[in-house]
């Protein structure tokens, strides 16, 4: 069966999860992405959360866990 086409892309540098249409990472400012990426987790307030700090995410949003 073939694989269907996810609705995010994640940075290759940061892992921040983005749209289909973004062309520059609004985190990082990173130009590459890749739709090969795993697990899913969701930042809401960086400043008090241990798996924020232990990913080294800082801003907000939807990032990847793993990106190949």
């Amino acid at each position: 069966m073939p694989r269907r086409k996810l609705p995010y892309k994640a940075c290759t540098k940061c892992k921040m999860l983005v749209d289909d249409k973004t062309e520059v990472c609004p985190n990082c400012g990173n130009r590459e992405f890749s739709y090969e990426w795993d697990g899913l987790i969701i930042i809401v307030k960086p400043e008090n959360s241990e798996v924020a700090r232990l990913m080294g995410i800082s801003k907000e949003g939807l990032y990847a866990i793993k990106v190949r």
